[in-house]
């Protein structure tokens, strides 16, 4: 077989093997063996896409787009100079500079459409095989314990699990929207994701979900003339403001009786106070990439409060909060600098949107609301190794590249349109002579 013809088979698995790498990232329930062998197997594929793909130039390009996220990814490495945990954060940034890397190489090589279709792809697949697994190994697919009841699926624990199945609806729904073809299909899958995502009995992610629907009618307010659009909006902000008033009103019938949990959301308030004391501790830029819960810092949260089980199993134990997490590691500089990132993306996204009025850049929109309030709960996806790391990265490198063309073509039809007009009696037969 000749070398081209090597190359172009390499290039026919290259989508395969990217939703092999997405599905795992998006936390398969193996065995500690498979995750030890998938995570070394990740480095060498990760380099082997790129390799066969021969986007290196633009690779290189993309993660200069987001100079924050390019700062925060730099961040984690240099942090071993000021670690209390040095060993594990001397080996843990690895994982989240593949996640980064893996994202922008996902930017370049398929644009927002070609992601789109490539994690519905993915996320479609997920809900499948967690019904079957769920149905067919019960012992497997649902929760035991203290999550009895609940369905995991093929995922690691209940609430990644639910988290996957919301961001699965999401994408699948807006896919079904957009593509006539595959209408069905999608909303079908939709109409699954959205079961198994009440059969989680993840509540926070239902929550987030729903509050993430509730923007969809911005879809169609981009799409109108403006006068009507600021009617539109107007409209929705004042439904919007009448509505956080009636959640505030309710709030105790909201988290007690609909959400399940107490006013101090489930003992998590009380942590995340002494959590904060310990950030400040180290308020500029925080104990360390991975540094807080396996050191010493971390004891007094760990064996004087409900965290202690975990700590007793061996588990390690994080924030359940991902701004709150990345607080501890890389203090008030990392955060900022990922709240940096998260409001441009959303700035330019939204001006995207009013420009070019895509299903892509709304999903982008959507995914973003959802995985924001989702992370207030959950350290799941912000300054992980995980695949909704990638999928954010992924996003703000592709945001800020169609962000930077539309801002080319804006300057350039300014300028058609501020051009002087030719004279009347300037003749077709004087242009020719000129």
């Amino acid at each position: 077989m000749k070398l081209r013809d090597l190359h172009l088979l390499a290039l026919k698995l290259e989508p395969w093997l990217v939703g092999l790498y997405l599905i795992y990232f998006l936390g398969l329930d193996l065995p500690p063996r498979a995750i030890s062998i998938g995570n070394a197997l990740s480095y060498p594929l990760l380099l082997f896409l790129i390799l066969v793909s021969g986007c290196w130039r633009q690779l290189l390009f993309g993660m200069t787009r987001d100079i924050p996220l390019l700062l925060l990814h730099l961040m984690s490495i240099v942090s071993i100079l000021w670690s209390v945990a040095p060993e594990f954060t001397a080996d843990e940034p690895k994982a989240f500079l593949r996640a980064g890397i893996f994202g922008v190489y996902l930017a370049v090589r398929f644009g927002l459409s070609g992601q789109m279709l490539l994690l519905a792809r993915i996320v479609g697949i997920s809900v499948v095989l967690s019904l079957i697994a769920a149905i067919a190994l019960p012992s497997y697919g649902i929760g035991s314990g203290a999550t009895a009841g609940s369905w995991k699926g093929i995922f690691g624990f209940k609430n990644l699990f639910a988290s996957n199945m919301a961001f699965a609806t999401l994408t699948l729904m807006l896919l079904g929207l957009s593509r006539p073809r595959w209408r069905g299909l999608a909303w079908g899958l939709t109409g699954l994701a959205f079961a198994l995502l009440l059969l989680s009995q993840g509540r926070t992610a239902l929550a987030s979900l729903l509050i993430t629907l509730y923007l969809l009618p911005f879809l169609g307010i981009a799409k109108q003339y403006y006068k009507t659009r600021v009617v539109s909006v107007a409209l929705v902000l004042i439904v919007s403001l009448m509505a956080g008033l009636l959640i505030l009103l309710n709030l105790r019938f909201i988290v007690v009786d609909v959400l399940g949990k107490s006013l101090e959301f489930n003992g998590r308030l009380p942590l995340w106070i002494m959590m904060l004391d310990k950030g400040m501790e180290h308020f500029w830029v925080g104990h360390g990439y991975a540094a807080f819960w396996t050191s010493s810092a971390s004891h007094q949260i760990l064996t004087q409060t409900w965290a202690y089980e975990a700590y007793r199993l061996g588990i390690r134990f994080n924030a359940h909060n991902g701004y709150l997490d990345l607080f501890l590691q890389l203090g008030i500089v990392g955060l900022s600098l990922y709240l940096i990132s998260l409001g441009t993306v959303f700035f330019r996204a939204l001006y995207l949107m009013l420009r070019q009025r895509t299903i892509e850049i709304f999903w982008v929109l959507q995914t973003l609301v959802l995985t924001s309030l989702l992370s207030f709960a959950d350290s799941l996806s912000v300054g992980t190794g995980s695949a909704m790391w990638s999928v954010y990265v992924a996003f703000a490198t592709s945001i800020a590249i169609q962000y930077r063309r539309q801002k080319i073509d804006d300057r350039l039809n300014d300028g058609h349109s501020s051009a002087p007009a030719l004279t009347p009696n300037l003749s077709a037969a004087n242009l020719r002579g000129s």
